[in-house]
């Protein structure tokens, strides 16, 4: 009977012994700075105060941003309910292209030609793209360009090419226009 109770002594021994072993391998990541933070360096709890306070700033800093982009939207709206275009059906494109010429003509400018482009389709608008291609002068290109925003401001500007002619001794150049002429996507209307 000593033999058995002997051998249990020894069977609960070992399976206390490696109870042990198993709760201190278990116990031991938390050994390490990584996992335990009652391990890291206090200058580890300084760097993360320090990227804390770094992300507060950067968030006030935008919440500031947004709050000024928010006024420039309202005042943006709020002039555009003020100055309200009213746009023209992409039908009288022809009508367009004279009074560019016209107004080209009338800034100083000698019309080389008035082309319009293929029309494109954006929701309830009509894009109509126009090339106009003149020469004259930098000043009167500019003049060009200031009363084109004053008379027709439902045109815009999508890319400017100005090139000297060497063979002009009056200073002119090669005026290139390419516009935008945004229409609704009605029938012709008449003026």
């Amino acid at each position: 009977m000593n033999e058995i109770l002997g051998t249990g002594r020894t069977f609960r021994l070992r399976i206390n012994v490696v109870a042990g072993i198993v709760c201190a391998l278990m116990a031991l990541p938390l050994c390490f700075a990584r996992v335990n933070p009652f391990l890291r360096p206090r200058s580890y709890a300084a760097e993360q105060k320090t990227k804390l306070a770094d992300l507060r700033e950067r968030q006030v800093a935008l919440c500031k941003s947004l709050g000024r982009h928010r006024e420039q939207l309202a005042s943006l709206r709020a002039g555009l309910r003020k100055h309200k275009i009213r746009l023209e059906s992409a039908g009288n494109v022809n009508q367009r292209i004279a009074e560019l010429a016209k107004l080209a003509e009338a800034t100083g400018l000698a019309v080389d030609g008035v082309q319009p482009g293929e029309a494109n389709r954006l929701g309830p608008y009509t894009m109509v793209p126009a090339n106009v291609q003149a020469t004259g002068t930098y000043p009167t290109c500019v003049a060009f360009l200031r009363a084109l925003k004053q008379t027709f401001p439902d045109t815009s500007v999508d890319s400017f090419d100005l090139t000297r002619r060497p063979d002009a001794t009056d200073g002119s150049a090669g005026f290139r226009v390419q516009l935008l002429w945004y229409t609704t996507t009605g029938e012709r209307t008449e003026k």
